[in-house]
C-alpha cells in the first residue's frame, strides 16, 4: 500500500495535539526530528533540503513510507507507518508509527550483550539484504534494531535503493564503506575483526573463488579496512 501523491495537510493545532507530552529523541539546527509520544508512537519529521535535489520531486518522507512497504514485502522487519502528513506552515513532512520494540545494535554491543554473536549475525543479515536487492546507504549500527525475538529490524530507511535483482559485487563493496561511517561502529568492528566480518559475509552470501577475489579487490578500493 503506497501513500497518496500528496500527504494530507496538518494544521499547527493538529500537530500540537499530536505531539502533546512527547519527548524529543533527536533534533538538529532545523528543529525537532524524532519525537516519542506518551502512547509509544514515533513522530518522524522531514525537513526540505536547502539545495535543489531529487528530494524536491521525491521527498524523503515518501521514500521512507514506500521503502517500509517494500521491505515488509521482502520479509525484512521495519516500522509500520500509519500517517503521512504535511505541515505547510513549517514546510515539513511527518510520518507516525508505533515504536518498534528493541534496542539498537550499537547499544547492545556497547553494553556487552552477545557481541560476537550479534556481529556474526549482522554479516549474514547484510548478505541477506544484498541478496534481496536492498542497498541501505544509511546502514550503521544505530539504524539496525535487535528485536525482542533476537532478529534484526531496520529504521531510518529513507536513503535506500531496492531492486528486483540481487546486488552486484561493486554495489556490495560500496555498502561496506557505508558501514564504516560512524567512528563508534569502526571501533566495534575493529574489535571483532574486519577480515573476520568479511569472511562471515562471504560465507553467508555464498561468495567464493573468483567472485571472492573480485569482491575483495573492490572492497580494497571502497572500504580498505575490511581487506587488511
Amino acid at each position: 500500500m503506497f501513500p497518496p501523491s500528496r500527504a494530507a495537510p496538518i494544521t499547527a493545532t493538529e500537530f500540537a495535539h499530536l505531539r502533546a507530552g512527547a519527548r524529543v529523541l533527536e533534533s538538529d539546527a532545523r528543529g525537532e526530528k524524532v519525537l516519542l509520544t506518551p502512547d509509544r508512537h514515533i513522530i518522524k519529521l522531514f525537513y526540505p533540503r536547502r539545495r535543489f535535489t531529487s528530494a524536491r520531486i521525491y521527498p524523503y518522507a515518501i521514500r521512507f513510507w514506500n521503502n517500509t512497504k517494500r521491505l515488509q514485502a521482502r520479509g525484512i522487519a521495519t516500522v509500520q507507518c500509519q500517517q503521512l502528513r504535511y505541515d505547510r506552515q513549517q514546510r515539513r513532512h511527518l510520518i507516525t508509527y508505533p515504536l518498534l520494540p528493541g534496542s539498537t545494535l550499537r547499544e547492545s554491543l556497547q553494553e556487552g550483550r552477545c557481541g560476537d554473536e550479534h556481529l556474526t549475525a549482522l554479516a549474514a543479515f547484510m548478505a541477506r539484504l544484498h541478496a534481496s536487492g536492498i542497498l541501505f546507504r544509511s546502514i550503521h549500527l544505530g539504524n539496525i534494531l535487535v528485536l525482542e525475538d533476537g532478529g534484526f529490524g531496520l529504521i531510518d530507511v529513507a536513503d535506500m535503493t531496492i531492486s528486483h535483482w540481487r546486488l552486484g559485487l561493486s554495489r556490495r563493496a560500496r555498502n561496506f564503506r557505508h558501514l564504516l561511517h560512524d567512528r563508534r561502529d569502526r571501533e566495534i568492528l575493529a574489535g571483532y575483526g574486519y577480515r573476520r566480518f568479511l569472511t562471515e559475509y562471504e560465507t553467508a552470501a555464498g561468495i567464493s573463488g573468483w567472485r571472492s577475489w573480485l569482491l575483495r579487490t573492490l572492497i580494497r578500493r571502497y572500504a580498505p579496512a575490511f581487506s587488511f
